[in-house]
């Protein structure tokens, strides 16, 4: 049997569309507000904090169902989840379904691993980290000497 115009696979690889992106849950503990279409607004590369983003509405699930790790090793984020839907088609019969899903977010090499975060708010899975300050990007303060220097008359 051939289930058709079920729509919980219509677009279900559209969820994983990666971003580095900011969501407006983050907005008071990260600053800045949303204005996409996907309730991200975007991160910029000199940024002191990476992001990323995952629309998780076409597979609706809770926070209890998932499950996030970090490889320190691959510099990869796993995320992985349990969604349980229900449908009815047309003629009445009720569809129960249970998806297993992963995804894999590459970070990028100078994210600090141990200050990843991570938040569900509305089917939006946000991560949010402190990028490492390189070395050139250190702003270092000189020391500047006010001296008395007398006239000369």
């Amino acid at each position: 049997m051939k289930i058709t115009g079920f729509p919980f696979s219509n677009d279900f690889e559209q969820s994983f569309h990666r971003n580095h992106r900011r969501h407006p849950y983050f907005v008071s503990k990260f600053a800045n507000a949303a204005n996409s279409k996907n309730g991200c607004s975007s991160t910029s590369q000199k940024s002191s904090e990476w992001c990323s983003c995952l629309n998780l509405s076409s597979i609706p699930t809770k926070a209890e169902e998932l499950h996030v790790k970090v490889d320190e090793k691959s510099q990869t984020l796993t995320v992985s989840g349990k969604s349980e839907t229900e449908s009815t088609r047309r003629d009445g019969v009720k569809i129960f379904s249970t998806h297993v899903w992963t995804k894999e977010i590459r970070i990028p090499d100078d994210v600090e691993l141990k200050t990843i975060a991570s938040k569900l708010h509305e089917n939006k899975l946000t991560f949010v980290a402190e990028r490492v300050q390189k070395e050139e990007d250190k702003h270092l303060e000189i020391p500047i000497e006010i001296v008395d220097t007398p006239a000369l008359d």
